[in-house]
């Protein structure tokens, strides 16, 4: 892909249009190409654009990065509109459609049960092919460029990057994910008492980088788990305490990282035993499971 990476894109239906982030996301197919696609669209203002325009191949792009299903483009479209961040998801499954698109919320509550006989089934179906760029950061086959800071070990080592959503140009919009090297931890649920000396050197040793590299302090952060997560594999956020990432940081998805290492020294089995609260979309495929087991 190049500059024309949008030529032959075909608009389906749009998803999400976010006047709070300034941002537009639509579902389409490129023509030629199998599977859907979602392209992502940043920009400051976007009502002053022509979605038709914008999505053509008036709009020339420079790459950034690539990995496997996902690649991010600076995008310079006429004088008149300005420039937008192009991020490109193809092929887009329906978890990544569900993911985007505009959609009601619902608090449920999870048992260890429920966890038990549903969600881990339903974790343990998806194939691993689902987080295959995950992999290829930690294996530095896709943004090695990108990286901010890396612990080798490989039980409590860990790499940090910038987030998509984070160009890494203004500070207060900070955002930036830690990947656990170990592949056995998927989620907040798995953490046990043994896990504490990794989350620990995630806490201190991200919020330390972080500072050196973007003279951000750790008081100054929002370190967080979500649950459920996007993924499963085991990440934690870094947000400027400045950057609203919505549903992302609210409650009943977000989870202090201080508080869950706080919560295991208390107990050490305490997320294998604790209800989880949580919201979720009414479009999540995990969604119909839980409620039915309500």
């Amino acid at each position: 892909m190049g500059e024309d990476v949008l030529r032959g894109f075909i608009v389906e239906r749009v998803l999400n249009d976010d006047e709070r982030t300034k941002c537009i996301t639509v579902l389409g197919r490129f023509q030629g190409h199998e599977g859907k696609a979602i392209v992502t669209l940043r920009r400051r203002h976007f009502e002053d654009a022509s979605l038709s325009r914008l999505l053509s191949e008036q709009t020339k792009a420079e790459l950034h990065f690539e990995n496997d299903i996902y690649t991010k483009y600076t995008g310079t479209v006429p004088a008149d509109l300005g420039q937008i961040s192009i991020d490109i998801i193809h092929p887009a499954t329906e978890k990544h459609i569900s993911k985007h698109e505009e959609q009601q919320y619902f608090m449920v509550s999870e048992t260890p049960e429920m966890y038990a006989a549903i969600v881990r089934s339903y974790i343990d179906s998806i194939p691993a092919s689902r987080i295959q760029w995950v992999y290829n950061i930690l294996e530095k086959k896709a943004e090695a460029e990108r990286l901010i800071f890396e612990d080798p070990d490989p039980e409590t080592g860990f790499l940090l990057h910038p987030d998509l959503k984070w160009d890494e140009r203004q500070t207060e919009a900070l955002y930036c994910i830690a990947m656990v090297n170990r592949r056995d931890v998927k989620s907040l649920r798995d953490l046990r008492g043994h896990h504490i000396p990794l989350l620990d050197n995630i806490l201190k040793k991200g919020t330390e980088a972080i500072l050196s590299r973007h003279e951000v302090a750790a008081e100054q952060l929002r370190v967080y788990l979500h649950y459920q997560p996007s993924y499963y594999h085991l990440h934690v956020h870094f947000l400027h305490v400045k950057h609203d990432a919505g549903m992302g940081m609210a409650v009943g998805k977000a989870h202090l990282l201080s508080d869950v290492i706080g919560n295991i020294k208390l107990r050490e089995d305490y997320y294998a035993m604790c209800a989880l609260h949580t919201a979720i979309g009414e479009k999540d495929p995990l969604y119909p499971l839980i409620r039915s087991a309500a």
